[in-house]
């Protein structure tokens, strides 16, 4: 008798850590990032640059965007010329802790990699915050990265750049998620109406 109540006891004691197993699984899964969709009004603003100013520094984002879409490694070292300075501090920050990279080399090999191994990474060109003051201007903008099979997630890009014989070239770029995970109350909510209409 006692080892028949051991049996149940241990059979319910599976069998809940199994169905508990599979509904953190099932929220961690279904836990559908936010698109930049929702943030579309971040850029009603276009900022304050010179229609002059915003063209320039808007084709330099157009290279950049460019050398993101087509991941071309053997254009990395042009890609580089093109867009930033040799000789002056630069900063990249990526989406990741520990993704501060400073330096022309350190930046090349960081690119390179998001070239290799990061999503599809899409900006909102047109329609990017562009402010100037001089020789400087700051860009504001959203995107998403893609990764295959996966929903794209949603980006903030952020960049100042300094004129330099014409050119504007990139001193500091952040990239950071924008995006949100459904919340668990969220998930529950949207599991408890996909059932109630269900017949």
């Amino acid at each position: 008798m006692r080892s028949t109540r051991s049996s149940i006891l241990v059979s319910s004691l599976v069998g809940l850590s199994l169905a508990a197993s599979g509904f953190l699984m099932g929220w961690h899964l279904g836990r559908r990032p936010i698109g930049f969709g929702h943030h579309v009004h971040y850029l009603s603003d276009k900022g304050d640059a010179q229609d002059q100013v915003r063209a320039a520094v808007l084709a330099s984002l157009r290279v950049f965007q460019s050398g993101y879409s087509k991941r071309d490694l053997a254009t990395i070292a042009t890609f580089m010329e093109q867009l930033f300075p040799k000789d002056q501090n630069i900063l990249v920050l990526g989406t990741d802790s520990g993704e501060w990279i400073q330096g022309y080399q350190r930046v090349k090999d960081f690119i390179a990699g998001d070239w290799r191994g990061w999503g599809d990474v899409q900006l909102d060109v047109g329609n990017a915050m562009v402010c100037a003051d001089n020789d400087v201007a700051w860009v504001a903008t959203i995107g998403t990265v893609g990764s295959g099979s996966s929903p794209s997630r949603a980006i903030r890009f952020t960049a100042v750049l300094t004129q330099d014989n014409g050119r504007w070239l990139f001193r500091h770029i952040q990239f950071q998620w924008d995006d949100r995970p459904e919340s668990l109350a969220e998930l529950l909510r949207r599991s408890i109406r996909r059932g109630s209409a269900v017949p």
